[in-house]
């Protein structure tokens, strides 16, 4: 990356600052989300031990469980802006072409004429039609190697930590404020 950003000031196609602006966005994309994705996925399942229990006794489970946290816990909580490029209808609201819409992915996740119990964590669910990496052309670039992540990582860490638990504050109380990324500052544990 260093030598692409070095390479595009070189040319003129880039100026130092707007190449330092393209890697500390990839760098929040491709790292923040997914250790905010590792930590909050650890917590929901050890706050649902059932659900541990049948990751930990079916590995079977694991690419549809990432989906399900994907979906439950949606980390990005920006809304995204897009500008309409026809007039559309939605839920009985006319959006003419050129006005701008912001889509809130946690919501849009969450949305029970999609999701039967929104709001309960059912590995077992098949959450594919999630919009965690955006949709269309605006999907995440990176959402192959965020789910090759989650999909090796989650098991482990369960896996070299069976006595894993939560121990401390509430990580509810230790979120991250205003920032795009939801995460937790710290999760106390004990195994």
């Amino acid at each position: 990356m260093s030598r692409l950003a070095t390479e595009r000031v070189a040319t003129g196609e880039a100026t130092r600052a707007e190449a330092a602006g393209l890697l500390v966005q990839l760098l929040i994309a491709g790292h923040e989300t997914t250790a905010s994705m590792l930590s909050l996925g650890a917590v929901a399942l050890l706050r649902h031990p059932d659900q541990l229990a049948a990751l930990r006794a079916d590995e079977a489970l694991v690419p549809g469980a990432v989906e399900e946290l994907l979906r439950y816990l949606t980390v990005v909580h920006i809304g995204l802006r897009r500008i309409a490029t026809a007039d559309v209808e939605i839920g009985g609201v006319t959006i003419r072409a050129g006005e701008g819409v912001v889509i809130a992915l946690q919501a849009a996740n969450r949305d029970p004429a999609v999701f039967t119990a929104p709001d309960t964590l059912d590995l077992t669910r098949d959450a594919g039609r999630h919009l965690a990496f955006g949709h269309g052309l605006h999907q995440c670039l990176g959402q192959s190697l965020a789910r090759a992540e989650l999909q090796i990582a989650l098991p482990m860490l369960f896996h070299r930590l069976p006595g894993l638990r939560l121990e401390g504050p509430a990580p509810e109380d230790l979120a991250f404020e205003g920032r795009a990324v939801h995460g937790i500052r710290e999760l106390p544990v004990a195994w």
